[in-house]
């Protein structure tokens, strides 16, 4: 298994993953100011979980996904899935009303990946990222997972958490930062879907190795089964900013 490789979880990442809050969405759709049939492309599209939103909007949107197992799982015919990078999308010049990139910003190299987005978007429209965030401090499972997580890989860190993503919209000259958005929602997860949702964790997965993953995953099993969780409220702040493409 790779860093950034989705190919061993993708199934796992498209059963458990959870989907974004409409009222965020509907927020960050009338910043871009935009309307049904208005080009969209997604970047880091994985599974298709926020493309599907974008679809259900009527919009006419673009997948891009480097992953051949994750473009398999996604179930939105609806979109055009190409096989793409943030750094080289093969979208023609301008022809985008709107970028997005949901839980996927983190694995893209920003000096290269900005000045592509700003290629494919139309003139002083938006790139807006977003990420569904655990609350760790406000459920027993997912602090008790966390202290879990740190007695295995003490080390471990999620990657985009308290990144400074203002300041990295705005590295490269090509954007220009206009406003943070949240939104709290709770996702009920059965057992085995919150299990999935560990199994999906591409960082964790790498970092730990088969082992000290399987100690972690043994462990967790059986923290849920003497606890007789057969599901539980998993609470997130689904967190997004936008930056609109300079001229």
């Amino acid at each position: 298994m790779e860093l950034g490789d989705f190919s061993a979880q993708a199934e796992s990442y498209r059963a458990s993953r959870p989907t974004y809050p409409d009222s965020l969405i509907d927020s960050l759709v009338a910043d871009a100011g935009i309307a049904a049939r208005d080009a969209v492309v997604d970047f880091g599209a994985g599974t298709g979980i926020l493309t599907r939103l974008l679809v259900r909007r009527g919009f006419a949107v673009t997948a891009v996904e480097p992953n051949e197992q994750m473009r398999i799982q996604a179930e939105v015919p609806e979109a055009r899935w190409i096989n793409g990078t943030f750094e080289n999308s093969t979208l023609p010049d301008a022809s985008q009303r709107w970028a997005v990139a949901a839980q996927a910003f983190h694995w893209a190299d920003p000096k290269r990946a900005l000045p592509e987005i700003r290629r494919v978007l139309k003139p002083d429209r938006l790139f807006t990222i977003l990420w569904n965030r655990r609350k760790n401090g406000e459920s027993e499972v997912l602090a008790w997972t966390q202290q879990a997580i740190r007695r295995h890989l003490p080390d471990f860190d999620e990657a985009y958490r308290d990144k400074p993503w203002p300041a990295i919209l705005e590295s490269t000259g090509d954007f220009r930062f206009i406003n943070e958005r949240s939104v709290a929602h709770v996702v009920r997860m059965s057992r085995e879907r919150y299990l999935n949702l560990w199994r999906s964790h591409n960082r964790l997965n790498t970092i730990a190795g088969p082992d000290r993953f399987a100690a972690f995953l043994a462990e967790l099993t059986e923290y849920l089964d003497r606890r007789g969780l057969e599901s539980l409220d998993v609470p997130y702040r689904c967190e997004a900013w936008s930056a609109r493409r300079k001229p």
